[in-house]
């Protein structure tokens, strides 16, 4: 096998007296696409996502395995995958915010000194100043004897009427707050096909890159899932085990689906 991408392709392509047509039809890649590959055309095929997916669909059908092939096109392209990458060092030099930041356990100890400190002269300035004199006794009014004394008022607490505020955050349907429920998704990518995927699982985000054909990923979710699709027309999601519909678009189409609605909304972006 040859040390460069395109000739190898190929090269493995003739062995087995297969022709553009043939692959373009089993692979569901324009030939146009399979064509460029062979040729090293970079310039006119897709990103790099794409281009990976091709590179494995392609693979499974000269019955070749793929990983050679990849770091062939890591190599030509300078397109390196997150093992590829350097990891960057951490930083050593704290920030500023950190540099000129006290800490707690200081900041305890300079208020509970500042606090003695209070107490201690305030004992001071109460020794010194002697007794305090004692309050005068109030004059009272006198009673008659035939005018009898007025009866005590009982007070009688006032009772609120007003209700309640909601929690916020919260759908409320007559009395009872609507909660979503816990649900798990998944993805599954067909036997024949490739395809790129971006999934966020509550607010944070669980896979981005190209899964081969036949292969699938699961995820529990809480509260809100986004997945967008690289190949609608090779993926399949699902929400527990139920399949959602994935829209049409001329590029990468998003979905998101939440705990609270099971019909997902779908984006294009």
């Amino acid at each position: 096998m040859s040390d460069r991408l395109g000739p190898s392709l190929a090269s493995a392509r003739r062995k087995l007296g297969r022709s553009l047509s043939e692959a373009e039809a089993a692979t569901k890649i324009r030939g146009k696409m399979l064509e460029a590959l062979e040729r090293g055309e970079w310039d006119i095929l897709p990103n790099e996502a794409y281009v990976r997916g091709y590179i494995i669909s392609y693979s499974k059908f000269l019955e070749v395995d793929p990983a050679p092939l990849l770091k062939m096109y890591s190599e030509e392209t300078g397109h390196l995958t997150n093992r590829e990458r350097m990891r960057l060092p951490e930083q050593v030099v704290p920030s500023r915010e950190r540099a000129h930041h006290i800490p707690w356990r200081t900041a305890a100890v300079i208020a509970g000194a500042a606090a003695l400190i209070a107490i201690v002269i305030w004992g001071i300035g109460r020794f010194s100043s002697g007794p305090e004199p004692l309050p005068p006794v109030p004059n009272l009014p006198e009673t008659s004897a035939t005018t009898p004394a007025s009866e005590p008022t009982v007070a009688v607490p006032a009772v609120s009427t007003d209700t309640p505020p909601a929690d916020e955050g919260s759908s409320v349907v007559g009395d009872a707050p609507v909660v979503g429920e816990p649900f798990k998704l998944k993805v599954d990518v067909a036997s024949d096909g490739a395809s790129w995927l971006r999934v966020t699982i509550d607010g944070l985000k669980a896979y981005e890159g190209t899964l081969a054909g036949g292969q699938s990923k699961e995820w529990d979710v809480q509260e809100e899932a986004t997945v967008r699709v690289g190949k609608p027309s090779s993926v399949t999601v699902s929400r527990n085990g139920e399949t959602l519909a994935i829209p049409t678009a001329a590029e990468t189409p998003q979905m998101t689906i939440t705990a609270t609605d099971p019909a997902p909304s779908s984006t294009q972006q």
